[in-house]
């Protein structure tokens, strides 16, 4: 049998090689090929045992299999839709048939005397037959080509049982400790390849198809088909049929009539316009991009054709106008984050005093008592004159920095007064018991105040010792350079009292308007601007670089709007290719100056700022000069006034911690000041907010303090 299939396929191949040099794939007249693939076998019968072999199964009824088919084919076209085909190969249509009996009923004996019988169980049997066919195989078939490459096909097929054996058995399956009392065995009836008696040579069967042909290489065809074999025949005499349903592929190759053909020359034109729009022209443009040539040669049934391709690529440009406009949009945004479009301004002048404590503490670097190197600004007496009250800034720090100009301005309006100055160490390493080096910083002081700022040397005493009297922690690095100092004192509490400032201040709400253009523009955005003004007067002016670029205005800064004239804010702008744009919008103000609300509205608020000079290190007890600092501050405050008190600590200390001393230094104001508990408001801060730089010793003591804030209303 495998003799015949090599026979089968070496023909095909040769039939290929010879008529290779007439290969013309427009018009094939016939197709040769090979196939091959698998079976998935349907076996369906009626007997209960084959010829010559013992077997007491009932009946054999359904069984399966998987088997191979292999051989050629040729397939001829009958016009571009049919064709008919022969295929002839060699098919196995091998299959395995199982059915199960219960056979009887087995005693189960003890395996130990007395041998009694202790249970009778059901006996189950396995009775099988497997089956080995091969089958050589003729197929006519009539194929139609119904859409694109899909194909299905009907035809029978015609076959030569050659080869027919069978395997048989009967095997125990339950119970698993059982055997067959004939054999003394699990199996029985067993016999292998068998030789199937009374066989079927002849097979006859039905076939439909369903394929799809692709293109394989230049010029094959790879064709996939599935098909359904209907059987006619039984396989020998007793029922036993078998159904087969096939997979398999194909490859076809085409031969054709060679032929003389003529060759046309053509020439073909492709061209291709994109047409654009472009700001900036002024007329219509054509331009070549591209021009490429290429020649294919083809062919029909009767002719070569030469045909040189041109392709070109033109863009037409036509003028676009550009487009450029917007809209303004103003929004408010109050202390709170809040937006309001399209606000009123209101501008409030509110009176203002605030108390400036002085530190009377002059720190100096480690191990010196060089003057220049502390954070004192010195001056001769010529240049501290009426500076005070006029020069000097709203700024803690800054007044501190002025300490030494502001005593010598007080010792000059108090003749009376007298001050000491006592020098101290942190009493550590170099300086450790340095009774010198504190005398040192002393003189130095003195020395400047008389050489100087020219105050007489009587009305200055001095004293040293090692640490202050209230050092700061003295483990910490910030404590050690605290405790590096010139401590100054004076007989009179208007030397070192709190620095008083007052002023009107102009408050606006909301206190930030943003001016957002929003233009929309085709090309791109150039630069624009934006202008504030009022009565024709430049307020503002911001220069926008984006088309949405918000501008942010700060009202309250300088300048500041003085009339109550509505306020023109305009933005003026340019594309790329000097197209203008101009956006104009109005907000009304209203100004509510000091005099207008007390005139008018009658009503107005005065706030006043106090901070109580520093607490000593990790302190909330009032000194003498806090209590003199308060009890003006109590002289000040009406009934109707809201006191909010905010305590502070430095950075030593853990964040509770120092939240707690803030929490005792208000309470120790608030029982001093005796104010109604509805009127106060406290807001103990402790080290959360740092008021000043605390990598300085003047900015931790300043951070020691509690602020008070009077708000009066005026009737």
């Amino acid at each position: 049998m495998k003799k015949y299939t090599i026979f089968v396929l070496l023909v095909i191949f040769a039939l290929i090689s010879v008529k290779g040099q007439e290969i013309d794939t427009t018009n094939p007249y016939l197709y040769l090929g090979i196939y091959g693939g698998i079976n998935d076998n349907i076996h369906k019968a009626d007997f209960s045992e084959l010829p010559g072999v013992p077997n007491c199964c009932p009946s054999f009824e359904t069984g399966t299999g998987i088997g191979y088919n292999i051989g050629g084919l040729m397939r001829v076209p009958v016009d571009l839709n049919q064709s008919v085909s022969i295929r002839i190969g060699y098919m196995t249509l091998n299959g395995l048939l199982k059915k199960d009996e219960m056979i009887g009923n087995t005693e189960i004996r003890n395996t130990q005397p007395p041998y009694e019988t202790s249970d009778i169980v059901k006996a189950y049997s396995e009775h099988s037959v497997n089956g080995y066919f091969g089958l050589l195989t003729f197929e006519p078939t009539y194929n139609w080509q119904f859409w694109d490459n899909f194909r299905i096909s009907a035809g029978l097929l015609f076959g030569y049982l050659g080869s027919a054996t069978f395997s048989q058995k009967e095997q125990l399956i339950s119970p698993n400790d059982v055997v067959f009392k004939d054999t003394e065995t699990r199996v029985r009836n067993q016999f292998d390849n068998v030789t199937l008696q009374d066989k079927n040579s002849f097979q006859f069967y039905g076939k439909v198809s369903f394929a799809y042909a692709f293109k394989f290489g230049k010029n094959m065809n790879l064709v996939p088909e599935i098909g359904y074999m209907l059987p006619f025949t039984n396989v020998y005499s007793s029922k036993w049929k078998v159904t087969p349903i096939n997979l398999t592929l194909a490859l076809e190759y085409p031969l054709t009539h060679s032929m003389t053909k003529d060759t046309i020359q053509r020439t073909e034109f492709v061209r291709d316009t994109t047409t654009l729009q472009r700001f900036g022209i002024d007329k219509e443009q054509i331009n070549l991009l591209s021009k490429t040539s290429k020649v294919e040669l083809t062919e029909d049934q009767n002719e070569y054709i030469d045909r040189t391709i041109i392709t070109e690529n033109y863009q037409r440009i036509i003028p676009k106008r550009a487009n450029l406009q917007g809209d303004l949009k103003i929004v408010g945004i109050d202390n709170n984050g809040n937006l309001q479009e399209n606000p009123t301004l209101v501008i409030e002048e509110i009176e203002v005093s605030e108390s400036f404590p002085l530190l009377p503490y002059v720190f100096f670097k480690e191990n010196s008592s060089d003057l220049s190197q502390t954070a004192m600004i010195l001056k001769s007496n010529a240049d501290n004159k009426e500076f005070i009250y006029k020069d000097l800034p709203w700024e803690t720090l800054d007044i501190y920095a002025n300490l030494l100009n502001i005593i010598t301005y007080r010792l000059e309006k108090d003749k009376n007064a007298t001050i000491k100055i006592t020098g101290t160490n942190n009493n550590l390493n170099l300086e450790a018991n340095n009774l010198e080096l504190s005398k040192a910083r002393a003189e130095s002081l003195k020395n400047y105040l008389i050489e100087s700022l020219k105050i007489p040397a009587n009305r200055i005493d001095v004293d040293y010792r090692n640490l202050p009297v209230q050092p700061s922690n003295p483990t910490i690095a910030d404590g050690i350079q605290e405790n590096q100092r010139d401590e100054i004192s004076s007989n009179s509490f208007s030397v070192l009292a709190p620095v008083e400032l007052s002023q009107i201040e102009k408050v606006a709400n909301p206190p930030v308007i943003e001016i957002t253009p929003n233009v929309k523009s085709d090309v791109p955005f150039k630069n624009g601007e934006i202008s504030i003004s009022q009565n024709g007067k430049i307020i503002r002016k911001f220069a926008v670089q984006n088309s949405n670029e918000t501008a942010k205005w700060v009202v309250a800064e300088e300048p500041i709007p003085q009339l109550e004239t509505p306020i023109e804010i305009k933005f003026q702008g340019k594309d790329t290719l000097g197209n203008e744009i101009n956006l104009s919008k109005n907000i009304n103000i209203t100004q509510k100056t000091i005099k207008k609300k007390r005139e008018e509205i009658k009503n107005d608020t005065i706030f006043q700022r106090y901070s109580l000079i520093v607490f000593d290190f990790d302190k909330s007890e009032l000194t003498a000069n806090h209590k003199i600092i308060l009890g003006d501050i109590k002289s000040k405050i009406k009934p109707n006034s809201i006191v909010s008190i905010y305590g502070y600590a430095d950075r030593t200390g853990t964040p509770q911690y120092n939240k707690d001393l803030a929490s005792r230094r208000i309470d120790e104001v608030v029982k001093y000041l005796k104010i109604k508990p509805e009127n106060i408001r406290k807001y103990p801060i402790g080290s959360d907010e740092l008021l000043y730089n605390n990598d300085t010793p003047q900015g931790r003591s300043y951070s020691r303090t509690v602020k008070i804030i009077v708000a009066t209303p005026v009737k």
